[in-house]
């Protein structure tokens, strides 16, 4: 990732990195989900089980990294319109799939998500430089905590917890700000509420990158591979689900 300034530009290699161990991370998490889901796999229910706890950490170390990629980047506009449509049509063809019995569809995943806070941070970019970033990071980060379990209806964590009424999650049109109808069902789902306030979160840490105060570690490049991976984030991420089906029904093929 590249912070710029008026004079030069700043590689942070360890950002792309560290986003690179993420993607790694999820492709993983998502070779396990498809040898369970669509091939009924026992190891990979097993090992889906296993990382199914870390799973949301994945996510969210993913999401606050791109928001701090938002903070370095020359136009979230031209990357969130970018990416929203890359979404749409990755939508399409999960819906489109549904017709060969591959039952996956994606409403609301992790890059429609992504394009819109992105969208978002074009729309109120000036209003952000006016706000302290330790203040705006913790703010969006406290949001983040409160507001994690809404889309599973309450507020809050265990004994800490808040039921919020039923009739927030009638309607079937709500599942994009997090409120999803009990008969709403995607395999990837990362509503608005509450994952647009860690992007946030990502985007004031972003700020702080661009006062020239990282560490110098932060401009080394220690991992090439995982570098690399960073840097190819999005083609990486497009491409991977695809491959990974592609590559296990080939080998059940075979193996029977």
């Amino acid at each position: 990732m590249e912070s710029l300034t008026s004079q030069t530009k700043i590689r942070y290699h360890l950002l792309d990195e560290l986003r690179g161990f993420a993607v790694v991370c999820m492709v993983f998490y998502h070779g396990f989900y498809t040898l369970f889901s669509a091939f009924s796999s026992e190891v990979g229910g097993l090992l889906l089980d296993f990382f199914l706890p870390a799973e949301p950490f994945f996510a969210a170390f993913f999401i606050i990294l791109s928001g701090v990629s938002s903070s370095l980047t020359h136009s979230n506009l031209r990357r969130g319109l970018k990416l929203l449509c890359i979404s749409i049509a990755l939508t399409a063809v999960t819906i489109l799939l549904t017709l060969f019995g591959i039952y996956e569809e994606i409403f609301f995943g992790i890059l429609t998500l992504l394009s819109l806070s992105m969208l978002l941070v074009a729309a109120v970019e000036k209003y952000i430089d006016k706000i302290n970033l330790f203040f705006g990071a913790t703010i969006c980060f406290a949001l983040f905590l409160i507001l994690y379990n809404v889309p599973n209806g309450y507020l809050g964590f265990g004994s800490f917890s808040l039921a919020l009424p039923t009739s927030m999650y009638a309607s079937k049109w709500l599942f994009w700000l997090g409120f999803p109808s009990p008969q709403f069902y995607s395999s990837d789902y990362f509503p608005i509420i509450p994952w647009v306030f860690m992007f946030f979160c990502g985007v004031f840490l972003g700020r702080y990158s661009q006062t020239g105060k990282f560490p110098s570690v932060f401009k080394k490049k220690c991992f090439p591979p995982l570098d690399f991976v960073g840097k190819h984030a999005l083609i990486i991420y497009i491409l991977h689900q695809p491959i990974i089906f592609g590559v296990i029904m080939l080998i059940h093929t075979i193996s029977n």
